[in-house]
């Protein structure tokens, strides 16, 4: 009971949930934060607890070090940063100095609590060089890392055979999807602590909720902290069911 109180009272220091998205290029992380934060707008610079501001070309979303929230949910705040395709180095870097920084903050609400590394699974493009060194060597801090695998049903169509069943062609997908990509992962000495894999995020009548609620479920259970485990739960505004369920636990 104690030590519930006292992730209570360390909760009250917490005003955000911060959260890296890493990914390559058109791996869908925007559509997939709007899904998140329940929104058709765009994203907007955050001014660190003063107010939002519009994107510009001399402060872009897409720096790291400029975190961005949606007006819906500015409990949200997010840091972005691109994938590793071009093997470049210095992009690696730049994310394990920020990761670095961010663990040395000794205000909570600077430091950094999960990761969101989203892949795009193409059969011809598994995982990069600099993807492998980033879950192979250790990095600062313990914030768990969630792999998200998007566009799920683009997977399918690569290996789309005409005389399976649509059922048989997603198991086909699925096996693909452990064989290049998660059981990879699981191998490294930093690997990620949960997986999964979402699809179909940008249609209207997609069952993204769904798939939100699970990767909120996911997150929330990659978390070792009960105090942030609070917080990250009570800024789902949209799982209503999955926050009360994990109050009463």
């Amino acid at each position: 009971m104690a030590d519930v109180l006292d992730s209570f009272n360390a909760r009250q220091k917490y005003t955000h949930f911060r959260i890296l998205v890493i990914g390559r290029a058109n791996a869908g992380k925007t559509t997939l934060l709007k899904r998140v934060c329940n929104t058709a707008d765009d994203p907007r610079i955050y001014n660190e607890g003063k107010n939002l501001l519009e994107p510009t070309s001399a402060r872009g979303i897409h720096d790291i070090n400029r975190p961005f929230a949606f007006e819906s949910n500015q409990q949200f705040i997010f840091h972005d940063s691109p994938g590793f395709e071009a093997g470049d180095e210095s992009q690696l870097q730049k994310v394990q100095a920020f990761i670095e920084k961010r663990a040395k903050s000794t205000e909570p609400n600077d430091q950094l609590h999960a990761i969101w590394f989203c892949f795009r699974p193409d059969i011809s493009r598994p995982l990069l060089d600099l993807e492998e060194r980033f879950f192979n060597e250790k990095r600062a801090g313990n914030v768990p890392v969630i792999a998200i695998f998007t566009k799920f049903d683009d997977l399918i169509t690569q290996v789309f055979k005409r005389r399976l069943t649509e059922n048989e062609n997603r198991q086909v997908a699925l096996s693909l999807l452990e064989d290049k990509f998660e059981a990879p992962l699981r191998k490294y000495n930093f690997p990620p602590r949960a997986y999964l894999h979402v699809e179909k995020m940008q249609d209207n009548d997609g069952k993204h909720q769904d798939q939100v609620k699970e990767l909120t479920k996911k997150t929330a259970d990659s978390l070792d902290n009960l105090a942030l485990k609070m917080l990250f739960v009570s800024v789902q505004q949209n799982n209503l069911e999955l926050c009360m369920s994990y109050a009463a636990t």
